[in-house]
């Protein structure tokens, strides 16, 4: 790089600059760096997989309902109207929801087997409930009217017909309580630009267990229909012959692949149709999104290494094909032998690293070799690169020799006991210097949202804003850092994704979370850990309303897994959190969305399943019936339920 000559007295205003902010840095900032965390951890937790990238066919959606494209056309007589035969093999619970701009202007009617075509409130036989709800989390809701069947419907098939004064797009999503259910997921994760992008899909019995095991002879036709960032939709066929990513032949598996051309968020919603072992057809879909990444890199072959101090080890690891500047999640677990002369497992490092002259730097705290019971020549294993915008992985290699000349001196001492400073490196000298005195608890909102905690609840509280924004959680919790940098320290309450960003934060970035003291670092509510169903149909329905604040990989059931391979067990630790449900009654149709109770499984908050909000390693303080999500649902949103606020202000970190 060209460096032009400065007059003397530029320079030396600039030098007065650049000596100003490295006074007035805030605890991230620090003279050697980017300031990341150089996370470790034991060797238990390698050996308990702990640390692993995740299964993609552990992380299917599963789908008991059908979410169907609706395009009004002008008809012969004027009107405009939409019609589908739709297979109902269930009789209870069967709901409609309408979603489109114009749902409310919106007519359905309903043919059941044997019968007339009626408004489907009039239809003889059924008792209908019509509640006016919304599809979404957060920030972003779409209206919908939801028509609950109270009673037994008639199985076989309907004919729907859909008519409004007006063309119009929009969506209808029918569901019932049929054990038969669809299960999908991705192939694998190499997620880039010319990859062959697997889907895999097939049926399987709720009722049968947690795991879902393929039903065979059941579904006759699954098909994908997969939209690129462009707009451009390419029909995918899957097949159940041992071919297409899906396993045997005709064991019930179907698979599905297409190249992808480009990088950018893809849509992908899955169809399957057949007959139920009782001979019922049924049709379910099942919606995803996903990024496609253009980056690409290879990891050499072998490692570097020097003592940095008398204690740590910097590792240098050869990559290619990133351009230096650019930062990166890295993992590698650090090998040599133990008293026996057999290879053995000292502990793993990893945390964010940025390119400098084609290599990645991570710092390895010897201590770790003494508290293991191992000594050199030291390897590196399993080592992986992942994108740390998207954590989707980049390279990997099993095995990478580690080349040195010596340890440092802390190499030789036993030690017995596992410190902070061997999990997460060396705090920042800099001493914290904010703009306003003392420590602030804050409060955090969530995705695409605005405000949404009570502030009369909470004392020495400042309000996080990012108001109608989609972030990854990368950025969320480096805006999170920037804001609270004013502060001598901070604890944060956080709703939704909000609680992610958090926990990001403190396991990649020094902040003020790391001086602040008191019982409960974080404390969440509504935290989609393991991500949302919601995320990938509130991305198809963006097509007819508006993308609003756009698809987020990070609150996918994949996203959200990726992501967690990263956060270690000692980070999860310092998290505190809850989930709630809308409250159980005997005598009444229960939800927090009409809308969302289609598709979401029970319990959950309108938006999180319970499930998928355990944070596992975290600190769960329970599951509270009654509060919903947000604002605008059948209970109370759960960030106004004053008792925990007045629970959450008092232990809070500050």
């Amino acid at each position: 790089m060209r460096i032009r000559t400065l007059p003397t007295i530029t320079l030396v205003l600039a030098l007065i600059v650049l000596i100003a902010f490295a006074v007035t840095a805030s605890p991230a900032a620090r003279a050697d760096g980017p300031p990341f965390k150089h996370l470790a951890g034991p060797a238990s937790d390698i050996a308990a997989g702990a640390m692993t990238l995740p299964d993609p066919a552990d992380l299917g959606i599963r789908s008991h309902s059908a979410m169907l494209p609706v395009q009004l056309d002008r008809t012969a007589n004027g009107a405009f109207q939409w019609q589908a035969s739709i297979p109902v093999d269930a009789a209870e619970g069967l709901s409609f929801a309408l979603l489109a701009p114009q749902e409310q202007d919106w007519r359905i009617s309903v043919q059941t087997p044997g019968a007339k075509s009626t408004p489907i409130e009039k239809t003889a036989g059924l008792k209908v409930e019509k509640t006016v709800s919304s599809f979404g989390y957060d920030g972003v809701a779409y209206p919908a009217t939801v028509y609950k069947i109270t009673n037994k419907a008639p199985r076989g098939m309907w004919r729907l017909t859909i008519s409004a004064p007006a063309s119009g797009q929009g969506y209808l999503i029918v569901g019932a309580e049929s054990p038969y259910r669809l299960y999908s997921h991705l192939a694998d994760y190499n997620l880039s630009v010319g990859q062959s992008i697997g889907l895999v899909a097939y049926m399987y019995d709720n009722a049968a267990g947690d795991r879902p095991a393929p039903l065979t002879g059941v579904a006759r036709r699954i098909s994908a229909r997969v939209k690129q960032p462009g707009g451009r939709e390419i029909d995918v066929r899957m097949f159940d012959d041992g071919r297409h990513n899906d396993g045997a032949a005709n064991d019930g598996v179907f698979g599905g692949a297409f190249v992808a051309a480009s990088a950018g968020m893809y849509k992908a919603q899955v169809l399957a149709q057949g007959v139920t072992p009782e001979g019922q057809a049924f049709l379910r879909t099942s919606q995803h999104v996903f990024p496609i990444i253009a980056t690409k890199a290879a990891l050499g072959a072998q490692a570097t290494a020097s003592a940095s101090d008398d204690v740590r080890l910097q590792i240098r690891i050869p990559v290619r094909g990133l351009e230096a500047g650019a930062v990166v999640r890295v993992y590698a677990e650090v090998w040599g032998e133990d008293a026996a002369g057999q290879a053995a497992p000292a502990a793993w490092i990893g945390g964010l690293s940025q390119v400098e002259g084609s290599q990645l730097t991570l710092s390895f705290d010897t201590r770790w070799l003494g508290y293991a019971g191992v000594t050199g020549p030291l390897s590196l294993r399993q080592v992986r690169l992942q994108d740390n915008a998207t954590s989707i992985p980049l390279a990997t290699r099993d095995q990478m020799p580690l080349h040195m000349a010596s340890l440092p001196k802390a190499a030789a001492r036993p030690v017995t006991a596992i410190t902070r400073e061997m999990l997460m490196g060396q705090r920042p000298t800099t001493a914290p210097k904010a703009v306003t005195s003392g420590g602030k608890l804050m409060l955090v909102h969530g995705y695409c949202s605005e405000g949404v905690w009570p502030t009369s609840d909470f004392t020495d509280y400042a309000v996080f804003q990012d108001y109608n924004q989609n972030r990854s959680h990368d950025e969320f919790a480096r805006l999170i850092r920037d804001f609270g940098s004013q502060f001598s320290s901070f604890g944060v309450v956080a709703h939704s994704q909000g609680g992610d960003a958090s926990l990001h934060l403190y396991t990649y970035y020094w902040s003020g979370l790391d001086y602040s003291s008191g019982d409960r670092l974080i404390q969440s509510v509504g935290t989609p850990y393991q991500g949302t169903a919601l995320a990938g149909d509130l991305a198809l329905l963006g097509e007819i309303f508006g993308a609003g604040c756009g698809p987020n990989w990070d609150l996918t059931y994949d996203g959200s897994a990726l992501w967690l391979s990263g956060i270690p067990s000692w980070a999860r630790n310092r998290v505190h959190y809850w989930t709630t449900s809308d409250e159980d009654v005997w005598w009444r149709w229960d939800y927090c969305s009409a809308a969302t109770d289609i598709v979401l499984d029970d319990p959950e908050d309108g938006v999180v399943e319970r499930w998928a909000g355990q944070l596992s390693g975290g600190h769960n303080h329970g599951h509270k019936e009654g509060w919903c999500h947000t604002n605008d649902m059948r209970d109370p949103a759960q960030y106004l339920d004053h008792g925990r606020n007045y629970e959450m202000n008092a232990y809070a970190n500050r």
